[in-house]
């Protein structure tokens, strides 16, 4: 049987790997796992923007008796919203002088599997920010600062006028933790906690995930007992770092404290990270090289979105010092 080419052995390789990569990407965050945990991690045919049905929409309403007239107006209302995709590519780059020196299929695949892990770390890390990002950086994938906003009142967030329509605002609040004394600081984060969670229970929906910075995460651990810090056998057990607020898990994620920092309170039954087929971090159909490179790439691609339905739901806590 003929030796396989390097073209052939780079292909195969990324191809095995596609799963892998898949996982650890979608690990390495609190919320895709927790999203993957629900099957709430889709993979779409296409379409120029990600359609999401709205879990909330004003309709007519009326209590009645007998043969009283109902209402058939038609009230203006939206159904959905939709979220432009973001497109992003690692590459794995193997040189013609890294080929010169690793000849052979082991030495091939060794320094493969460097440059697979490397393109893997780059994907989680990149990924992992433009979950926590606002929209003001071209092309990235839009996340949390834009969909669970400072300032909910204004912005379009999914084609949606937030300043327009009240439905599609987020619950937002502000903690002091000034830092001085971490008894202080537990009870103004307690405080806060207990104050957005009932803002955001509608009988058994309630929040399950919480995102927080070092100063919230810290403050609110002041204090516990032992046996109360870890959360169930979910996300504490995949190796994050996580306590128990209720029902929902609180997480400690440092990419949280990009300003003013703080911490989500999620309602994740409303979210999905959609993913176009055939870019679900997968090997992209691309030459492997160019007439002027002395090397061969190729490139593990993504596009999708991070989508919402329900924005009033979700909350946002800022923090402050004073």
């Amino acid at each position: 049987m003929a030796e396989p080419t390097v073209n052939q052995l780079v292909t195969t390789t990324l191809q095995h790997y596609h799963r892998t990569i898949y996982d650890n990407v979608t690990n390495h965050n609190a919320l895709l796992a927790l999203l993957k945990m629900g099957d709430r991690i889709r993979v779409i045919g296409g379409g120029r923007t990600v359609v999401c049905p709205l879990a909330y929409a004003e309709e007519d309403f009326k209590w009645y008796s007998g043969l009283d007239v109902l209402p058939r107006a038609l009230k203006e209302t939206i159904s959905e919203a939709e979220y432009a995709p973001a497109m992003a590519a690692a590459s794995v780059t193997l040189s013609g002088e890294e080929l010169a020196k690793n000849r052979g299929r082991e030495a091939i695949l060794n320094l493969l599997e460097g440059k697979i892990a490397n393109a893997e770390r780059t994907m989680e890390n990149n990924v992992q920010k433009g979950l926590y990002s606002d929209g003001s950086v071209a092309k990235q994938l839009i996340g949390l600062r834009s969909l669970v906003a400072n300032t909910p009142t204004t912005g379009i967030v999914g084609g949606i006028n937030s300043a327009t329509w009240a439905f599609w605002q987020n619950q937002v609040a502000n903690i002091v933790i000034a830092g001085a004394d971490p008894a202080v600081d537990h009870k103004a984060v307690k405080v806060a906690l207990n104050a957005m969670w009932l803002k955001l229970v509608r009988g058994t929906d309630k929040p399950d995930l919480i995102l927080a910075d070092d100063d919230v995460y810290s403050a609110y651990e002041y204090g516990l007992q032992d046996l109360q810090r870890y959360a169930s056998a979910t996300l504490g057990q995949m190796g994050f770092t996580t306590l128990k607020y209720k029902t929902a898990e609180l997480v400690f994620d440092s990419d949280a404290s990009g300003h003013p920092g703080g911490a989500y309170m999620l309602n994740t039954s409303y979210m999905k990270f959609e993913v176009y087929r055939g870019r679900n971090f997968e090997p992209l159909n691309l030459p492997d090289s160019t007439p002027d490179m002395d090397g061969i790439t190729r490139h593990i691609g993504f596009m999708g979105a991070l989508t919402l339905a329900n924005r009033a739901l979700q909350g946002r806590l800022t923090k402050s010092a004073s």
